[in-house]
């Protein structure tokens, strides 16, 4: 497997086709839909088709999440550093309101409880799935076997052994 696939999670490879690569790229560059279908000179119901592909449709979403402040990590520090200037001009003033800080702080609790909360929503989805298949049961009835080809068969299968 090559190791430019895109992906999801660091062990889950997106299998995308060419066609359905360019399209995406293409769609996180322009952001709509006719705007692609020029770009590519091709119609807007294959773009469209492309674009609703579920592996396709992964894959905007994780470099959608993945770019710009968008991405939690960026996000994180961004407001990391804000809160940091603030303490800095705090210090350098000599005078601030401490109203700021703790809003910025409680800002910053209530986006990590979120990110928190949706990672448990996310893994329990997940666990739920994977306790789905595993408890898979495949029953098979073998009923009027009297009048097959195959019935006669075992019949005579059985027949013979006895």
């Amino acid at each position: 497997m090559s190791t430019n696939l895109p992906v999801i999670a660091s062990t889950e490879a997106i299998l995308i086709s060419p066609e359905g690569l360019e399209v995406a790229n293409c769609y996180l560059q322009c952001q709509d839909i006719r705007a692609v279908a020029e770009e590519l000179s091709i119609d807007v119901a294959i773009v469209k088709d492309i674009l609703d592909k579920r592996e396709v449709k992964a894959y905007v979403d994780n470099v959608f999440m993945d770019v710009g402040f968008n991405n939690r990590f960026k996000m994180r520090s961004a407001l990391d550093a804000v809160i940091k200037k603030k303490f800095q001009d705090m210090e350098e003033a000599g005078v601030g309101s401490n109203k700021d800080i703790s809003e910025l702080l409680a800002l910053s609790h209530k986006m990590a409880m979120e990110h928190l909360d949706k990672q448990i929503q996310l893994e329990k989805i997940r666990a739920g799935a994977e306790a789905n298949i595993k408890s898979q049961v495949n029953v098979q009835i073998n009923e009027g076997l009297g009048g097959t080809k195959y019935g006669e068969l075992i019949t005579k299968l059985l027949e013979a052994q006895a």
